[in-house]
């Protein structure tokens, strides 16, 4: 090899370096092993194998969630690809872009359309899988023509580093040898964002400071995609800088934070705590950042806040009041508008502090003996939190109960809410824990998961211990799937689960055993009395191994955000069942019907028929 070129691997990854990344998730498959090969030519990358596609997917979304950067996934052909594809449909639903690079036959394979292996019939079309993944990514490159392959590998990157969604990269095996020259690698990528107007740019800004200014009871509602689409730090400092009113979402909790004087509360609709949907309702102005609207991260679709005292800063759309401007991107119009209040704070009346009192969450239940109970135990595990904490809550309850602890400073919050997939964190949490060792930082990695979640993914537990990670593991044990008891069939048998698991013996035969030199622990709980022993353990609270802690739970207790989202989603279906023409009037109607009545729904005994015969 000449100095003025590099094999395509290597290219492929040394992009990847670029972009701060340190490790490789994937699993091995006859179609990409001497790709992988290229990882270890590149200094300072890492390879780390996962159990199986889905999680390693999984383990990609999490990884992008806590550092920003896209993580990087590498499956075979077909069957690894196809594996993983629910985990990337995920990230793609929550912007947490991820690479996933696929390992294929080689071209001259794929024109003779050989019967190979992973193939499903003669005579097939190899590259039908790239078609079945459309949906779920920004932009793929197939690298079949050696003269566009360096330029596809970049346009691919840069538009997952912009639009934050997943991308895909194919690559035949044959192609991994292809030579392609190094000058390219000379120029860095330019993956900054610009929105495709100046002026109307000026504009939005120089309005939303005259609304600013103006405002008398302003208000910031920071929701998720505003740390997906890296404006954390910049919403972190509007918020210090203006002292509004500040509240956050199911997905955002951690971005404002929850232990300022100006943090009010998480927002959900008619599905918050007393006081919280009243304080950002009646304000004048909501300043909205990285909105998600999703029917669980808006209680349902009741979020209610009036256009004419909106400030709209999404990712693809931008609203002032009523003035809509499809296409921009809140985060350079952000990091204007915060330029400018720092610059001139005394100019825009800052900081003001709100005019009323702060809302305060209630203590639901301050029990000090007895059964664990749901109302409990999430505000206590709020208490166990420190500072830099990366907190992972799996869908079902614990998504639900999550939102009522009170986080300390400079927490980072996984939760898929929006997706919803069970058994998600266990996978997430490995990318979490790689994350942190990339970016050296300071707290532990708590996940917290239902034992019916954990049946679907509980074997990366075994690479959290091969690769000598300590997250601390809650075990919510409560007998089944209460989240689906909650929705439906609190008795039925197909929300039951194998109670014939050992949580205790877990950690022991996944590796934690004194001859493998892994030190672990695990304790179980059924009262509070014997948790607050578990929580007040130094050994067990300070991260120095891996621990696990079951917390036993009656399988009919239910978070009260779970109930209170399902007696909104209820009341609202007996509504159009009992007016079938009637569609407005209803917040959010089009979403509604979207997303609640493609499908029917049980009520009280009686199937609701969906929307599309309701609705006509």
């Amino acid at each position: 090899m000449s100095a003025q070129t590099i094999p395509l691997g290597q290219y492929i990854f040394r992009r990847i370096k670029e972009l701060g990344t340190e490790h490789i998730l994937g699993v091995p498959g006859d179609f990409n092993l001497t790709l992988l090969d290229e990882i270890y030519n590149v200094p300072n990358l890492k390879w780390v194998g996962c159990c199986n596609e889905l999680n390693g997917a999984y383990a990609a979304d999490g990884s992008t969630r806590i550092k920003g950067s896209p993580a990087v996934l590498i499956t075979t052909y077909a069957v690894g690809e196809l594996s993983a594809m629910n985990g990337v449909a995920g990230a793609y639903a929550e912007h947490a872009g991820m690479i996933h690079i696929v390992g294929m036959p080689a071209r001259n394979l794929q024109k003779s359309r050989a019967m190979l292996h992973h193939t499903m019939e003669p005579n097939m079309d190899q590259s039908i899988y790239i078609q079945m993944a459309a949906p779920i990514r920004k932009a793929h490159a197939f690298l079949m023509e050696d003269s566009t392959m360096a330029e596809d590998i970049d346009r691919v990157i840069t538009a997952c580093v912009q639009s934050r969604l997943p991308v895909y990269i194919y690559v035949p095996v044959d192609v991994v040898s292809v030579q392609l020259d190094t000058k390219r690698l000379e120029t860095p990528l330019d993956t900054a964002l610009r929105n495709p107007d100046s002026k109307t740019e000026d504009h939005i800004v120089s309005t939303a400071l005259s609304l600013i200014q103006a405002a008398s009871t302003p208000a910031i509602l920071a929701d998720v995609l505003t740390s997906r689409h890296g404006g954390l730090g910049l919403t972190k400092k509007l918020a210090d800088i203006t002292q509004f009113a500040s509240f956050s979402t199911p997905l955002s909790k951690g971005v404002i934070d929850e232990t300022s004087p100006y943090y009010n509360g998480l927002y959900n609709g008619k599905v918050s705590f007393p006081g919280v949907a009243e304080a950002v309702e009646r304000s004048d102005l909501v300043i909205n950042i990285g909105p998600l609207l999703s029917d669980s991260n808006t209680g349902g679709f009741t979020r209610d806040i009036k256009d004419d005292n909106l400030v709209y800063l999404g990712h693809d759309l931008v609203q002032i009041k009523g003035e809509k401007f499809p296409g921009f991107h809140f985060l350079p119009i952000l990091k204007r508008i915060v330029a400018e209040l720092e610059a001139q704070p005394s100019k825009y009346n800052l900081p003001r502090p709100q005019k009323s009192r702060r809302v305060v969450p209630p203590v639901l239940n301050d029990a000090k003996t007895g059964e664990l109970k749901q109302s409990y135990v999430w505000q206590r595990l709020g208490r166990f939190l420190k500072d830099n904490d990366i907190v992972l809550a799996e869908s079902g309850t614990a998504q639900f109960g999550m939102p009522d602890a009170t986080f300390p400073r400079n927490t980072r919050y996984i939760t898929q809410i929006f997706w919803s997939s069970i058994g998600y964190t266990v996978g997430s949490c490995l990318g979490a824990l790689i994350a942190a060792k990339e970016m050296k930082y300071p707290g532990r990695v708590v996940l917290v998961v239902g034992e019916g979640s954990l049946q679907m993914t509980v074997q990366e537990i075994g690479t959290y211990i091969r690769y000598c990670f300590k997250p601390i593991i809650f075990v919510i044990n409560n007998n089944g799937y209460a989240i689906e008891r909650a929705i439906h069939g609190p008795k039925q048998g197909y929300n039951d689960v194998s109670m014939m698991w050992d949580h205790q013996k877990m950690l022991e035969f996944f590796g934690a055993r004194a001859e493998n030199g892994v030190k672990a622990n695990s304790r179980a709980t059924r009262t509070v009395e014997e948790l607050e022993a578990v929580l007040t353990d130094e050994n067990f609270a300070s991260g120095n191994s891996i621990q696990l802690c079951e917390i036993f739970m009656d399988k009919f207790d239910y978070p009260w955000r779970l109930s209170g989202q399902l007696d909104v989603v209820r009341a609202r279906m007996r509504q159009a069942a009992a007016t079938p023409n009637a569609t407005s009037g209803f917040p959010g109607a089009d979403s509604v019907e979207h997303e609640l009545c493609l499908v029917g729904i049980w009520l009280d005994g009686i199937f609701i028929k969906p929307c599309a015969t309701l609705l006509d």
